[in-house]
């Protein structure tokens, strides 16, 4: 047969009869492109997953040292104003110094007395619910909740030396150490401690 008469030939083929032996996917072709499909899905799942769970540990450790520091900040103000007494009058400064319990007082309005609402006799510490606790004039009743989730509040007391002291009338530096936790998703804790130390200029003078 020449090729003239083998093109002639070919020319008056069905269409389906020319590609029909090209059309559609063999049973492994799909296969095996469904086994690519599983591990592409796999893998873009997992990559959320690690991303999501990154971004949510980040957020709550920003969250907990946010916290931590706002507490400290909040008992520094306080802390610093002990002893401050323009009138000089008796029994004004450091009242309770323990390791986990600090009380103090100061003549905030110089009025000469301490004010009986408490805003004038102030003590921090932890309680039963893991709370930092601010409390007024010694009364439990006037327990405010400044911080959840504490695990640990300690107070250290320096002289003018910078050398640790019991002695209440001659602490001039409060040391104060708050760490805070929080769960962060999968059974996992995350933990922020802060400190600082805290110069009570008042109670030199």
């Amino acid at each position: 047969m020449n090729s003239k008469a083998l093109r002639y030939r070919l020319s008056k083929k069905r269409p389906d009869e020319i590609i029909g032996s090209k059309a559609g996917f063999t049973l492994a072709e799909l296969l095996v492109a469904m086994g690519i499909m599983a591990i592409v899905v796999t893998a873009i799942v997992s990559l959320f997953t690690s991303l999501n769970r990154v971004y949510t540990t980040q957020g709550v450790a920003a969250g907990v040292q946010q916290v931590t520091r706002a507490g400290i900040d909040i008992m520094t103000r306080k802390i610093r104003m002990a002893g401050f007494n323009p009138l000089d009058v008796g029994n004004i400064g450091i009242v309770q110094a323990d390791p986990d319990r600090i009380r103090f007082s100061f003549d905030y309005d110089g009025d000469g007395t301490i004010a009986t609402n408490g805003d004038e006799d102030i003590a921090y510490l932890l309680n039963e619910n893991n709370q930092l606790i601010q409390q007024k004039n010694g009364k439990s009743t006037s327990n405010e909740s400044l911080v959840d989730n504490v695990t640990d509040l300690t107070f250290r007391y320096l002289d003018a030396d910078d050398l640790d002291t019991n002695d209440r009338d001659a602490i001039r530096t409060v040391e104060v150490s708050l760490t805070v936790e929080e769960p962060a998703g999968r059974d996992k804790v995350l933990s922020r401690t802060y400190s600082t130390r805290v110069i009570c200029r008042n109670l030199s003078l």
